[in-house]
């Protein structure tokens, strides 16, 4: 009798057993198929812009009087890898004075004028933002941008003994 009660109690962990290793080898029978790409690959854009004038003045001249102007250019490169928007804005200006206000300030990109005001209304342009002549470069390219002022035959003698001074900067941003 007790080996029959023996057979009951072990027959129910033998069962487990027999259904388990049974469910595992009908797990191991499914087919399965895979596919992967190859390695993906992830990199950054590059963009560099530089100018003819780097660290040079445009324009360093002292005893101008009503009626004188001058003019000069700025070869502006790009070079990158990403399409980008190139603006002319100013920076670290001094432009307070009558000078500024009464000096005309002319700016052309391939002959087309962007800006046409005062040397301080140009100075109030400090962000890519608020810049100037938006020129659109997609690969290495240069432009031209040339730069005129003019101290008006109406100026006063409020500008006599003034200076102003600025830097003109170029910026280039992705879009």
């Amino acid at each position: 009798m007790q080996s029959r009660k023996f057979a009951k109690v072990a027959a129910v962990p033998a069962g487990l057993l027999v259904a388990g290793l049974l469910v595992a080898q009908s797990s191991s029978a499914a087919f399965t198929a895979q596919t992967s790409t190859g390695a993906n690959t992830f990199g950054a854009a590059s963009i560099a812009l530089t100018n003819d004038k780097v660290g040079t003045a445009v324009f360093a001249v002292d005893g101008i009087v009503p009626g004188q102007s001058g003019t000069r250019s700025v070869a502006v490169t790009y070079t990158g890898t990403s399409s980008v928007g190139v603006k002319m804005y100013a920076k670290d200006g001094d432009t307070t004075g009558a000078l500024a206000d009464a000096l005309q300030l002319t700016v052309k990109v391939d002959s087309t004028q962007v800006y046409s005001g005062t040397l301080a209304g140009f100075s109030a342009k400090t962000t890519y933002a608020q810049g100037v002549g938006t020129w659109a470069p997609t690969s290495t390219a240069s432009k031209t941008y040339e730069v005129t002022w003019s101290l008006p035959t109406s100026a006063t003698n409020t500008v006599q003994g003034d200076a102003a001074q600025l830097k003109f900067v170029w910026e280039a941003q992705t879009a």
